[in-house]
């Protein structure tokens, strides 16, 4: 077989350099474009920030009631997506009927953005503060900082006492026995908060049950003492509900257990409950929904809209320059530093006009709440702006939205439909609301089964299978009808 040449056509779609930043720049969360912004400035000496406050801006209250004394007549003209004076947008803003706001179901208090200024401290750090502040031996306070350093962010620990040992032996070439170890853990275990470096839940419930017995009257301590046996010895039993057997294996009455089974269902199932994580990050929103009127509408939060410009200094110096080196530095860093504003207004442009589609299609969730929220699919989106579903996702993609209402990610409003007898459709999300509302309200003693939950939907024209209110129940991590049953006399 003889080598030939051949000659062949054919067609491949390639991404300019230019397209690949305007898409890297749409997927990027407000963090990361400041972080992207940053780097450009410092980078390339043709891309200039008009307004210097940018990167301080975001760090204080993004309403643009504050706005319109701080920017100047050129800023305030160059905003293209606000049709109202900063004082009416301030005023249907904030004119709201609680003096708190809501972040999902979370309530924020009065001193939330007093809170945002504080530095947060994690659950490891705070357990070693309260080692230096104890009155450990320096040898016992070394093995605690090696236990806390092995608790995950839950709180438990993830090691055993011999596998620190061994770690200590490594570092230091001293031998420490598992039992010393063993008398340290148990000291960590009485830090605040309580239970942590647990090995498993098990011990955890145990710790909170000896910290109740400790301080209880002497009336409770029986109830105490039988929680502390159960969980000691028949911690399987419990698990599976084998209340009644182990009731008739304990020679126990309905009221001993009661009491006892109560004590256990209220303790914590897991020790870290202020701490979530080393560090608190904040979301900032991308958008603002205001009310106008009796409309909703979408702004562009002011941290979203940096100024870019081109630094004149460098540019004229290029126009004057006859180093060609000097000249094709600059000339590929001006055309760098357009593309790159020229991405970021289409960034902008995209992300108020998916705002824009949103906040209109849903004006019933913004009056009513989760209950109105209609299904929405990007396929439906991406027809109507006549973009693509994959641009959709990226301008998604880590935006948030904040309202009178919550503060929620632009995600959050994409849901699947479930049809209605009644005609129209259902959201997946506005059906998943309903469930939540029967079970809050649902007899604790008789509560509904998934077949009364889908006739329940079923009434009021949802057509739903009860698989699939089973599903949608595990998904709100509520638990069945047999374990949400209060323990009762059979």
């Amino acid at each position: 077989m003889n080598p030939t040449l051949q000659l062949n056509l054919s067609q491949q779609l390639k991404l300019s350099p230019q397209l690949q930043q305007s898409i890297k720049l749409l997927q990027l969360s407000h963090l990361a474009l400041q972080q992207e912004i940053q780097y450009q400035l410092e980078t390339n000496p043709l891309l200039n920030l008009v307004d210097g406050s940018y990167f301080e801006v975001s760090d204080q209250d993004d309403s643009q009631a504050d706005n319109h004394q701080k920017s100047s007549p050129d800023s305030a003209s160059d905003n293209r997506d606000s049709n109202l004076s900063s004082q009416m947008l301030s005023q249907a803003y904030f004119d709201l009927d609680q003096s708190s706001y809501s972040h999902g179901s979370t309530t924020i208090s009065d001193n939330y953005f007093e809170n945002l200024m504080q530095d947060s401290v994690g659950l490891r750090e705070h357990l070693e503060w309260q080692i230096q502040m104890s009155s450990l031996s320096r040898g016992d306070m070394e093995i605690a900082y090696y236990v806390i350093e092995n608790i995950d962010d839950a709180g438990f620990l993830t090691v055993t006492p011999e596998e620190i040992a061994k770690q200590i032996q490594e570092d230091f070439m001293h031998d420490v026995e598992a039992d010393e170890i063993v008398a340290v853990i148990h000291q960590v275990q009485q830090l605040e908060p309580l239970g942590c470096a647990s090995k498993d839940l098990q011990e955890f419930l145990i710790v909170q049950l000896n910290s109740m017995n400790r301080e209880a009257a002497s009336q409770q301590k029986k109830s105490i003492s039988l929680a502390i046996k159960l969980v000691t010895h028949h911690f399987n039993a419990l698990q599976k509900h084998q209340y009644q057997d182990l009731r008739h294996r304990l020679s126990l009455t309905e009221l001993e257990l009661n009491d006892s089974l109560s004590l256990i269902k209220h303790l914590r199932t897991q020790p870290n409950y202020q701490f979530i994580g080393e560090s608190t990050e904040y979301i900032k929103p991308d958008v603002l929904v205001y009310k106008l009127g009796n409309e909703w509408q979408a702004q562009l939060a002011g941290h979203s809209t940096p100024h870019l410009d081109i630094n004149h200094q460098y540019a004229d110096f290029l126009r004057k320059s006859r180093n060609p080196n000097d000249h094709q530095y600059l000339r590929d860093r001006l055309q760098k530093a357009r593309w790159f504003m020229q991405s970021i207004e289409a960034r902008n442009d995209t992300l108020k006009r998916v705002a824009d589609w949103i906040v209109r299609y849903q004006q019933n969730f913004f009056d009513n709440g989760e209950s109105s929220i209609r299904p929405m699919r990007l396929k439906d989106l991406a027809q109507d702006l006549d973009l693509h579903e994959s641009t959709i996702s990226r301008a998604c993609s880590d935006k948030y939205l904040q309202s009178p209402r919550g503060i929620y990610e632009l995600k959050y409003f994409f849901s699947n439909a479930i049809p209605s007898t009644q005609g129209g459709e259902w959201s997946s999300k506005a059906i998943k609301n309903k469930i939540k509302q029967y079970v809050n309200a649902e007899p604790s003693r008789k509560p509904l089964s998934d077949i009364k939950l889908a006739e329940l939907l079923n009434q009021e024209g949802v057509s739903i299978a009860r698989r699939t209110v089973a599903k949608y129940r595990e998904a709100l991590n509520i638990p069945p009808a047999c374990q949400r049953k209060l323990f009762t006399n059979s």
